[in-house]
Formats: structure tokens, sequence, C-alpha cells
């Protein structure tokens, strides 16, 4: 009775052994009966890993970009936005791009200096980052405000503007950014430089 007893558990064990093996099978076989029929699996796993990409500019410039902005004698500090020229997207604006796949990406700047663009002579004084504008050709590609102090953050859409897989992680977004001086000072003449970073990271 004790044998019978463990045999029936044995069985019982192997059974639901094979229900938590899944659909596992051998990877050949042989049908000695009609109609024949002999069926083999390949399994596949594709491993995808986490990338960043982002740019501002041209791709594969060897320099940054350069925007001048070069205010009519007429028209210094009379609030017309003045345009710039050196852009890659048009005169006064650059391509932006970013791609990503592991979750949230969030684009940061910050300017070189907390005064302001100068002219490299105290006495000069400075320009205001603020006084330069940013404008966003895709609503879900915002640009983060320039200012002369502290950081400004942008969070891209997660998703794409094209089809793609995997939108709980993926952004892939592309656009422009049309920058402008506001022209709202009247400053020492002289040529005001500066720049600033964008800085893209995700998860």
């Amino acid at each position: 009775m004790k044998t019978n007893l463990k045999i029936k558990t044995l069985v019982a064990a192997m059974a639901v052994a094979s229900v938590f093996a899944g659909t596992a099978q051998a990877s050949d076989g042989t049908d000695t009966t009609t109609p024949y029929s002999v069926a083999n699996r390949v399994n596949f796993s594709i491993v995808i890993p986490a990338f960043l990409y982002f740019r501002v500019g041209p791709v594969g410039a060897a320099n940054d970009p350069t925007l001048t902005f070069t205010v009519p004698a007429a028209n210094v500090g009379n609030g017309t936005p003045v345009a710039g020229t050196g852009g890659d997207a048009a005169a006064s604006a650059v391509n932006v791009e970013v791609r990503g796949n592991n979750g949230q990406v969030t684009i940061a700047t910050a300017v070189q200096a907390a005064t302001g663009l100068g002219t490299g002579t105290a006495a000069d004084g400075f320009i205001s980052y603020g006084d330069i504008t940013t404008t966003a050709s895709n609503a879900s590609l915002a640009a983060p405000t320039l200012a002369n102090a502290g950081i400004t953050n942008v969070t891209p859409t997660l998703g794409c503007d094209v089809a793609c897989a995997g939108l709980g992680k993926v952004t892939r977004r592309t656009g422009t950014w049309t920058y402008a001086y506001a022209n709202t000072a009247t400053p020492s003449a002289g040529t005001y430089s500066g720049f600033a970073t964008y800085t893209a990271s995700m998860p």
C-alpha cells in the first residue's frame, strides 16, 4: 500500500512539473503513424540596449553652431526683435533631435556666465541671456528658456514623431529652435559673446 502511494505521488508530481514547464519541446522528432506530422520550434530573444542621442545643430559638425545678431544702428534698443544668421535649419534656427528608449528625457540648459553676454571689458556691461528668445517648431520638443542664472528644464513628450514601438519608454522627437535677440536694452557698442550648453539626460 505504501509503495503504491509513493508511485501515485511521484506520478502526480511529474504531471504538475510538466504543466509548469510551459510549452518547451524537443528540437527533433519522428512520427511513424499516418497522417505524419513533426513540429519543431525555434525560440528567439532580442536584446535592445538603452541609448540616448541628442543634437542641437548640424549632424557631425566639427564646431558648435554660432548665431550672430546684428542690430541696425537705427533700431538699437527699440524693442524690435532681430533675427540671427549662422543657423543650420534657417538663418536664425538650428535643427534639434532627441532619441532615447529608457524613459523620460529631460533637457536642461546652463549659460556660460550668470552676468550675461559680455565684450570682455567689464566697463561695457552685459546683455542678459534672457534677451535671447527661443521658439520651438515642435510642441513635443520644447526649447529651454535662456536666463542669466539658474537652470531651466524641459521634458520632451514621450512617444515618436514617426511610428515606433515601445512607446512606454521611447522618445523620438525632431524640430527646430529659432532664436531672436529681443533688443529691449541699449548697451554700449561692441560685440557681446557667450554660449548656452544644452544637456539631455535619461534614467
